[in-house]
């Protein structure tokens, strides 16, 4: 008897086993919403799924009021059973098997979910049976609050909204674990007849079966007398409220690289929703002037942590708003030039304020202009950039090599300069080159990060301060101090020097304004203006905060006045004005070296140089040259003339130590430096022969090429050649391959055509002195 009882309790015990095999894994195969949460769990959007449901992802945790709810409302002995309440389920069957059909449940919890799994099969008696074997079979395959789960994750609560979640934050506004013990009790009780009882219709049985309920948790223990009578006074939902969309960009770029999942992002949900107030009062200003797209990014250097992604305005019309301009490539403008001038000094190509030239100048036909049309000879490199002076810029490029700038690019996370050196030239440093406002912002906030960790870690570097932005909270780590220091892009001491030229607020008349842009702490910032005005930029970096706008139009329209600081600078501050930033950059000790300096200069003194400072600078910067502007000449008692072997003694020289810039850029220097004394001229019979330092060409430069430009009729337009003199006064002579063709007084500019082929042009001035350059006039 004994055999045949223990084989009794085998069979029965494999039963259940059995049936997983007949369970699909995973249980569900449904498609899901793309949800969006903030850093502290807060919805900020949400996408709906394919099969056009709001169903959001299955769940993992349930709050205590909705589990005793439920359980009260739907499956009392669901901790007691295995699938099935044999009680529920022959009183059940009873009554179904009397009617001929199905007209009482007594379904569990456990035989609902897999009811659910199987999505509209026909509710006869055959059915149920299998329901029950699934059931039991499920019992064995998953915990019962892997089932718990399940059950909320999947039931429908009227509509096309499926699953707790998704029901919480439509009829609610917020997460499920947040729902007071009315709201409990009514999700527990709407997937009973979702489609009868949808909130706004049948209103009142709806609130009877929830008071009903809530009386059975109040009689259980499960809540006390207060709770109880203040749920009683709550409200139902009159319609589903809209969800969220705080971030749109953000999410659709997860549906598209992650759809139906749910993502804890990195974001700050009060400040994202600030920031987009803000975003939408200067989209309505700017729609005036029929400038309709704008994006802010702010990171956290530290960590490089997103906290707001604004990838576009809300216009009230069609104006590209869909698109994500922080992923976009757009002309840069002036933006990158921190990036140069950090790298430069990091290489000890110059000192914070070695002079660099800002003369007319000419690089194979390219022809830069700064944005005021205004040259000023030699500018101090921290003026050139706090003041975005575009030729001193080109220079500098020049000077530090193309291709080599486009490297250090790509170390610091730029994917978009993908071209040779050849193909961007030198226009790159003032936008001839694309990057995203997330890329930029990316190396703004790997300096700063830079900067943080050398002296967070002691003079050392991880390497990974140009690693990319962050989005996901997963995603987050903390750097550990390393064992031993990697090598940075470009070193801490660089940054921070740059960082003190950023400070500097001196823009250019065009580019009026910012006088008002005032905080608590320096904000080390900058702003670019691609050709066009096309592209607006403004990114400004403090130890807790970098921020980057673009402003501009998504179909790349440009708009007259259009400028980084006109009107993405003003987004940025007020941006900053939230922020509230209060440190500054601690200055990295350890990589500064006292270097003496030339006063007037800027460079590493030199023997002649009369004045000099000691400068605490980037200890690169002892590799600068010296400066080459500093010679020994010699003049007469009152320095009025010139002197030498030729027509004085030894006891009639005065030696002086004369500040000498270049002929072309002396030039437009003591324009606008008043102070500045030219050098004396000989006096009579005392130039050394073949001297001549007071001309120079300022067009045509060495190796020139030239086409000749038509205009609309299709006749040639003239050339315009140029020379400097010391002495504006005097009268030059121009001779085209010894042909005479005609002279200039004050101002040395001569139009003229020239025709095809190689030619030397030679200017004489009216002392005798004379210059000449070769250039070639190309037919195509």
């Amino acid at each position: 008897m004994w055999q045949i009882t223990a084989v009794l309790v085998v069979v029965l015990l494999a039963i259940p086993f059995s049936g997983r095999l007949f369970l699909p894994s995973p249980l569900f195969h449904d498609p899901y919403s793309t949800v969006l949460f903030d850093r502290q769990g807060n919805m900020l959007g949400a996408r709906i799924a394919a099969d056009g449901q709001w169903r959001f992802p299955e769940t993992d945790t349930l709050s205590d009021k909705y589990k005793k709810a439920l359980l009260q409302f739907e499956d009392r002995y669901f901790y007691r059973h295995f699938g099935f309440n044999p009680v529920s389920a022959f009183h059940a069957l009873i009554a179904d098997i009397k009617a001929g059909k199905i007209v009482r449940g007594g379904s569990t919890l456990t035989m609902q979910v897999i009811r659910l799994s199987r999505k509209g099969k026909p509710r006869t008696i055959t059915e149920k049976i299998w329901e029950i074997y699934l059931a039991m079979a499920l019992e064995t395959k998953y915990s019962k609050k892997e089932i718990l789960n399940l059950y909320a994750s999947h039931a429908p609560f009227g509509g096309n909204v499926v699953g707790l979640d998704a029901a919480a934050w439509r009829y609610f506004g917020r997460s499920p674990m947040t729902l007071s013990w009315a709201e409990a009790a009514l999700m527990a009780v709407l997937p009973n007849a979702p489609s009868l009882i949808h909130p706004g219709k049948n209103r009142n049985l709806l609130l009877r079966k929830r008071n009903r309920l809530l009386k059975q948790l109040y009689e259980t223990g499960d809540m006390d007398s207060t709770d109880y009578r203040l749920s009683l006074l709550e409200k139902i939902p009159i319609k589903p409220h809209y969800l969220p969309d705080e971030a749109p960009h953000l999410l659709e770029y997860f549906k598209k690289h992650r759809e139906g999942t749910r993502i804890y992002s990195t974001l700050d949900g009060h400040l994202q929703h600030a920031v987009n107030r803000i975003v939408t009062a200067y989209e309505k200003k700017y729609s005036q002037n029929e400038i309709y797209n704008l994006a802010v990014l702010v990171v956290k250097p530290e960590t490089k942590n997103v906290l707001v992604y604004v990838g576009n305005a809300r216009s009230a019309g069609n104006h590209g708003e869909a698109n994500d301009m922080i992923r976009s490539p757009r002309s840069t403008g002036s933006i990158m030039k921190p990036l140069l001038y950090a790298a430069a000094i990091d290489d000890g190509q110059i000192l914070l304020n070695s002079l660099i030239p800002d003369i007319p100048s000419y690089f194979k036909n390219y022809h830069p202009q700064n944005y005021d049309l205004v040259f000023e000879g030699s500018v101090p490199a921290a003026q050139a950039l706090s003041r975005s002076r575009n030729v001193p810029a080109i220079y500098l490029l020049r000077d530090y090599g193309i291709g080599r700038f486009i490297d250090l690019l790509k170390r610091m996370g730029f994917t978009t300069f993908t071209k040779s050196a050849d193909y961007y030239g030198l226009t790159l440093i003032l936008g001839g080159g694309e990057a995203t406002l997330w890329e930029l912002t990316a190396a703004y906030a790997g300096m700063a990060q830079t900067v943080l960790n050398y002296n967070r870690f002691y003079g050392k570097y991880t390497g990974k301060e140009y690693g990319p932005l962050v989005t996901e909270m997963k995603m987050v780590k903390k750097d550990k101090e390393p064992a031993v220091s990697a090598s940075p892009p470009v070193h801490a001491g660089a940054i921070w020097e740059t960082y003190q030229a950023l400070y500097q607020v001196h823009r250019p008349g065009s580019e009026e304004g910012w006088e008002y842009f005032n905080t608590a702490a320096p904000i080390a910032w900058k702003t670019g203006t691609s050709f066009g005005f096309k592209d607006g930029w403004a990114i400004g970096s403090t130890p807790g905060y970098v921020v980057g706008v673009w402003v501009g139009n998504a179909d790349g329209e440009g708009r007259t006045g259009l400028t980084g600081t006109s009107y993405a600078a003003p987004i940025m501050f007020d941006v900053f004005d939230l922020l509230k930033p209060d440190r500054q950059f601690q200055r990295p000790e350890d990589e500064m070296r006292k270097i003496v300096v030339c006063r007037q200069s800027g460079y590493r003194a030199s023997r002649f140089c009369p004045e000099t400072d000691t400068i605490l600078a980037f200890k690169n910067g002892i590799r600068a040259k010296i400066c080459p502007y500093h010679k020994i000449i010699f003049t007469d008692k009152e320095e009025k003339y010139r002197l030498s072997q030729r027509c004085a003694s030894v006891n009639e020289m005065k030696k002086v130590a004369w500040f000498v810039l270049p002929p072309v850029q002396e030039w437009y220097y003591h324009k606008t430096h008043p102070s500045y004394k030219m050098m004396p001229p000989w006096k009579p019979g005392c130039a050394p022969p073949g001297e001549n330092h007071v001309m120079a060409f300022i067009y045509p430069r060495p190796g020139t090429k030239i086409f000749i430009p038509r205009d609309a009729d299709g006749k040639k337009e003239k050339v315009v050649f140029e020379v400097s003199h010391q002495n504006p006064g005097t009268t030059l002579f121009w001779n085209l391959d010894h042909s005479y063709l005609g002279e200039t007084k004050n101002v040395h500019r001569l139009a003229f055509i020239p025709p095809k082929g190689r030619h030397l042009l030679t200017v004489v001035d009216q002392n005798g002195r004379s210059i000449s350059e070769w250039f070639t006039v190309v037919g195509k």
